[in-house]
């Protein structure tokens, strides 16, 4: 949409009120509510914003003890610049519109910091190597019939999670149908805002649902997550429950964001086939190769070599929080090695190479709370390393992946060791950069640090009131 075209869109969606919104580090949307003059005058560069949004941690609380090498040397402005693209009505309220933006310096100049942009250049490599991606995320969450505010005041004892605990089970449509009312809302909700939906279910946890969304462009899937996301949280609020994303609000199972991502040509190819010079087509998927044995492309071979060699480095950006290493344990449905097998969900990288259509890759190690932009830049940063240097996956695992001796190699396993792989790791940190990999490692250096001095016991089994009270509402 042009800026020419907004007064014109203003009149006919009735809108008066924009908000805007743009991820932080550690995921939260941050905006303003601006009326419709406002908006139009701030562009195309954007509003400004205290350059604080983005440096907080997730409580709120200043990230002063380091500095990234491009901010100010004090406290002060950066803007927040519309996406035009994303501008949607809201469909609940008519007088409300929503536009998700970019994080950049006073002079328009990208920040390295902003998650979304991250994402943007990662998407534009991947073109220049010739491929265009999509991608989809599966939202897992839990579902209480308490409110926010009941919650808070029970310090997050005795929840009650919508479904019956006797009934503890996969798709159980019993389970579901008390989940029905509410996710009805969501839908409606998400169908007004373009969000493309494939289908919902009752997952293994009491309250347990998944929300399976429509493969698109990483930007948008990652854009389709947050707004997701966000609705959720709404209905939850304006229907006096309470919902979250939480990689292990109770002690039953925990929640993921699985990944699903496939590459097509951008371009048509002529291959060298020894039996005659092949044409692939534009559109045509890139990992998918019906002369192979196993269907499976040099490009699927190479980028999953890349995606299982940055495995234990991307751990750190795909489970964020103190609260999302209580999920990876052996035998509930959550990878716990670095692996890899066709069809095999119990693997960290499940491959589905049967049809042309269907080929793709499904990265499960995600959890709940992770950064949907952060996640698919990763991502893609790992098969972008594979591609680039050629590289060879290694033997695939066509058994279960738990309970294996230790000669298989485990994931990290907390929040600071999945930081040092990172920090140990030269693979991701070409990709994404040395300040930016810097900066992230010591924000999960202070989440620990947060976590040990903030009045948790570090010891526990059990999840602790630090993590309710930091992360329920927030991830």
């Amino acid at each position: 949409m042009n800026h020419s075209d907004l007064p014109d869109w203003f009149d006919r969606h009735h809108v008066d009120i924009i908000r805007t919104s743009a991820a932080t580090l550690d995921g939260p949307a941050v905006g303003k509510y601006l009326q419709r003059g406002k908006f139009l005058k701030s562009l195309p560069a954007g509003h400004t914003i205290s350059d604080m949004a983005l440096v907080m941690d997730i409580s709120g609380s200043p990230q002063l003890t380091h500095w990234q090498p491009q901010r100010a040397a004090c406290l002060g402005d950066i803007l927040l610049q519309p996406d035009l693209a994303t501008l949607i009505s809201d469909g609940t309220n008519p007088a409300l519109g929503h536009c998700f933006g970019n994080f950049t310096e006073l002079d328009g100049t990208p920040l390295l910091l902003c998650p979304r942009t991250l994402l943007r250049r990662k998407i534009a490599e991947v073109a220049d190597a010739g491929y265009g991606v999509k991608a989809t995320c599966e939202l897992e969450f839990f579902l209480f019939s308490d409110s926010f505010e009941q919650l808070r005041r029970k310090k997050y004892q005795h929840m009650q999670a919508v479904g019956s605990p006797n009934n503890e089970n996969v798709y159980l449509l019993r389970n579901a149908y008390h989940s029905a009312p509410f996710m009805t809302e969501v839908i409606r909700r998400m169908e007004w805002q373009g969000i493309a939906w494939e289908g919902w279910n009752d997952e293994a946890g009491t309250g347990q649902i998944e929300l399976n969304l429509v493969p698109t462009d990483p930007l948008k899937a990652a854009d389709n997550a947050t707004r997701t996301k966000q609705i959720l949280y709404e209905v939850a609020v304006d229907q006096h429950m309470a919902v979250t994303f939480m990689a292990q609000p109770t002690q039953s199972y925990g929640s993921g964001m699985h990944i699903h991502h496939s590459l097509h040509h951008l371009q048509d190819v002529v291959t060298d086939n020894p039996a005659a010079s092949t044409t692939i087509k534009a559109g045509d998927s890139a990992f998918f190769d019906a002369s192979a044995a196993d269907n499976r492309s040099v490009v699927m071979r190479q980028w999953l070599g890349g995606l299982m060699a940055t495995l234990p480095a991307a751990v750190s950006f795909l489970c964020p929080t103190i609260n999302s290493y209580r999920r990876l344990t052996d035998f509930s449905a959550v990878p716990t090695v670095v692996s890899w097998g066709e069809e095999n969900k119990s693997t960290a990288l499940r491959l589905i190479s049967h049809s042309p259509t269907a080929s793709r890759i499904e990265h499960r190690l995600g959890a709940a709370d992770l950064n949907p932009y952060i996640a698919m830049a990763v991502i893609l940063a790992g098969g972008l390393t594979g591609v680039k240097n050629q590289m060879v996956p290694p033997v695939e695992l066509d058994k279960l992946a738990w309970g294996l001796p230790a000669s298989y190699t485990r994931l990290p396993a907390s929040i600071t060791t999945a930081a040092e792989a990172l920090a140990n790791d030269s693979l991701l940190t070409a990709e994404l950069g040395t300040d930016f990999v810097a900066h992230w490692c010591q924000t999960r250096k202070n989440e620990w640090l947060a976590f040990h001095t903030g009045g948790a016991d570090p010891a526990s089994r059990h999840i602790t009131e630090w993590e309710y009270r930091r992360y329920f509402e927030l991830v």
